[in-house]
């Protein structure tokens, strides 16, 4: 993705974010930290074609017609649909299904660590946990290039937060999708991404970037090393003067 002179309005006076270069590369993990209303949720909107930019340029480093799949913070599943019935919903969006679509149901219901039996469930039958991998099934079944994610793991416990942190980079590395992540947790940014952006409010704006050191695969054993208590705490340093502008 290329971003250059991208502004959000969302009236004349009100700019809410303030772009003014930056590439992020096809493939590339990339978590976006900051305090509330620094304008992360409405970069990915834009991303996701959800929004509009006032003005400048964003460019997808593929071509507009890259897959887009976003997964917010709620799981946001119709209660009256299985949770197979969820995850087929962006395939059934496009016409009737095929037999490739339902292999590909069955694909993300897989990937995600799903039973087949789990699929059959109602939302209100799930775990919170379970809720979200039916969530990010429904968004990996279209197969995209491009992953937004919006907070997807805050409303989890740490355990079970970190088992699907673990779990979204291994599929990150055999999928390698472009992934944007918007997070509050700086351990979760730093365990997950190859960048951090930091950012800034009044207006968004990015006023870090910052390559995390640590090679792939991680485990988590990489939480307990001291190098990585140590880069955490340069994040929080950025933050902290993020917060002291």
């Amino acid at each position: 993705m290329e971003f250059r002179q991208l502004e959000k309005r969302f009236s004349p006076d009100s700019l809410v974010l303030a772009v003014d270069t930056l590439d992020i590369p096809a493939g590339e993990f990339v978590s976006l930290v900051g305090p509330s209303g620094c304008g992360k949720s409405t970069l990915l909107r834009l991303v996701a074609n959800l929004d509009q930019p006032t003005a400048g340029q964003l460019t997808l480093v593929d071509g507009q017609a890259s897959e887009r799949a976003f997964v917010f913070q709620d799981a946001n599943l119709i209660p009256w649909r299985t949770a197979w019935e969820n995850i087929q919903l962006p395939l059934e969006l496009r016409g009737k299904l095929s037999h490739d679509d339902r292999n590909a149901i069955d694909t993300a219901i897989a990937m995600v660590g799903l039973r087949v039996e789990d699929s059959r469930k109602f939302p209100r039958m799930l775990s919170g946990g379970m809720r979200m991998r039916v969530s990010l099934a429904r968004a990996l079944v279209t197969q995209p290039s491009i992953l937004l994610m919006d907070e997807p793991f805050a409303a989890l416990d740490d355990l079970l937060r970190n088992q699907l942190n673990e779990q979204l980079l291994d599929l990150w590395q055999q999928q390698k999708w472009t992934t944007l992540f918007v997070t509050h947790n700086v351990a979760e940014a730093v365990f997950l991404s190859q960048r951090i952006l930091v950012m800034h409010a009044q207006p968004g704006r990015i006023v870090a970037d910052m390559e995390v050191p640590f090679a792939y695969p991680r485990r988590s054993q990489l939480r307990s090393d001291p190098d990585f208590a140590r880069f955490c705490g340069q994040v929080m340093g950025k933050l902290a003067g993020v917060a002291a502008l």
